[in-house]
């Protein structure tokens, strides 16, 4: 049975993980962001989707793919331009 705690910091997790991908999505549909960058971050985005679906009650591992998905939405974004 999973903790509360675990449930939290997967809730927590999710979140994050999908207001990166509305960031995604919005960078695309203005065009601030090239659809090379769009891509990768989609592939990125689904990996990680993918892992913490599947790990969710490993939460160090959960919120570390959720933030890093983060970072290389921030860092793409800001490369790309």
């Amino acid at each position: 049975m999973p903790s509360p705690r675990q449930i939290l910091y997967a809730l927590v997790a999710a979140g994050l993980h999908i207001v990166v991908a509305v960031l995604v999505l919005a960078g695309s549909a203005t065009g601030a962001v090239p659809g090379w960058a769009t891509a990768l971050l989609a592939v990125l985005w689904l990996t990680a989707a993918a892992i913490m679906a599947k790990d969710w009650q490993r939460t160090g591992r959960v919120l570390g793919l959720s933030l890093g998905v983060f970072i290389a939405w921030a860092v793409l974004s800001l490369v790309s331009r």
